[in-house]
């Protein structure tokens, strides 16, 4: 962590988008038949996978930074943080744009089980491409995640927590999740960080068109 904080021009961008998409998406999954698979899909799952669409709409995002060139990757390998009796390990999803919610789902758990078991592989840590951290659970509001290099972005995701929007001249309460991304300035410039983190919070917005029943 010290030598990513050395080598790399580390800023970080905060936003929020509003939360009723993931909320509502969630609780019909719940009530879904399948219970035993439909209670494996978390927030932080469907979270991942809007991050995972926003990255195939931003592809400059996806690159790696080594030895001052800058590296397109062909596929989005993302890396989640993952809490173990080892410390922090960041388990990576190959190729996720392949996949499905509930694969999405399923392969964060399968990953989770290993690495907090102590049984996951050198390659399952390897390779990625962009790096999701999810202290929300926590009820972090907001936070500084820190690079993981070659990677030239991660993003943070914080609680979900009311906030007021005007809305016809009057203030409402709409729960919303906070986003924190932290990008290497020598990649990627404020602006085009901006335009990401905006991409990331539309994809949130609209998770429920974008599974529709794909799930």
């Amino acid at each position: 962590m010290r030598e990513s904080l050395a080598t790399t021009a580390q800023y970080t961008m905060n936003a929020s988008a509003m939360a009723t998409g993931l909320l509502s998406l969630r609780a019909r999954i719940k009530a879904a038949q399948q219970q035993e698979d439909s209670a494996s899909i978390t927030i932080s799952d469907m979270v991942m996978f809007c991050v995972i669409k926003a990255l195939e709409a931003v592809p400059e995002v996806n690159v790696e930074f080594v030895d001052g060139k800058i590296y397109l990757n062909a596929g989005i390998h993302i890396g989640f943080a993952c809490d173990t009796p080892k410390g922090l390990l960041v388990p990576v999803i190959r190729d996720s744009q392949k996949l499905t919610l509930r694969e999405l789902a399923q392969r964060i758990r399968d990953l989770s089980k290993k690495a907090i078991e102590g049984g996951i592989s050198p390659e399952d840590l390897s390779g990625g491409t962009f790096t999701v951290s999810n202290l929300g659970t926590y009820g972090i509001e907001s936070f500084s995640p820190i690079l993981n290099p070659p990677q030239v972005a991660i993003l943070g995701v914080n609680t979900i927590e009311l906030k007021p929007v005007r809305r016809n001249g009057a203030i409402e309460f709409v729960e919303h999740i906070g986003l924190s991304l932290t990008c290497d300035h020598q990649v990627i410039d404020g602006a085009p960080g901006a335009r990401f983190l905006k991409t990331v919070k539309e994809q949130i917005e609209n998770i429920e068109n974008i599974v529709g029943k794909d799930i």
